[in-house]
């Protein structure tokens, strides 16, 4: 089984800005919370870092991060960004580039983009393996449809075919949500695959 915990800063002035947490939650004893898991749990773990352009990508930051990381030490770091509008209009999406210049400061092997900016998502549409796509990011995060869609470049139709297929060969399942219906890994394709 994979765990995907997030963590977005590793200081609590970036981590109170991008989360806006309770005033009972501190960055430090969420840190801790990670180390301690890691020694105690022998599965695999994904850490996501969720990049806001001019909060958590700056030299200061990320250095932090890579030691916080360094501590927690996750089989695997997925940067991410935003892929939709965000509740604070002057947020935006992470180039490609922003991306890039990360993985150059955090210099860890394990290191990977996730995130799909805008000026790629088209490339997506030509994607041979269209389920593997569908399965590769709804592993990240549960997606409706319209979602995959929206990610993936594809018309929701076509989304739907695959989405009905995955569901068919027991590699998803879908669960009803005041939005629509979100996809996830079922547990069958989690024990397979991991």
């Amino acid at each position: 089984m994979v765990v995907i915990p997030s963590l977005d800063a590793a200081t609590e002035k970036i981590f109170n800005k991008i989360n806006r947490p309770s005033p009972l939650l501190q960055v430090d004893k969420i840190i801790d919370g990670l180390i301690r898991f890691r020694q105690e749990y022998t599965g695999k773990i994904w850490l996501e870092i969720f990049i806001v352009p001019g909060m958590n990508d700056t030299i200061t930051e990320l250095t932090a991060l890579k030691q916080v990381i360094g501590k927690i030490r996750p089989d695997q770091v997925h940067l991410n960004t935003l892929d939709r509008p965000g509740s604070i209009s002057t947020l935006r999406t992470a180039t490609r580039e922003e991306l890039e210049r990360v993985l150059d400061v955090l210099q860890m092997e394990n290191a990977a983009i996730v995130a799909d900016p805008p000026e790629h998502k088209a490339l997506l549409a030509y994607r041979k393996d269209t389920a593997a796509a569908i399965l590769g990011t709804i592993a990240r995060r549960p997606c409706t449809a319209q979602d995959l869609s929206e990610i993936l470049g594809l018309q929701v139709k076509e989304v739907n075919t695959y989405l009905k297929s995955l569901e068919a060969s027991e590699k998803i399942k879908g669960i009803k949500q005041k939005r629509g219906v979100f996809y996830q890994l079922s547990q069958k394709h989690l024990r397979d695959e991991y």
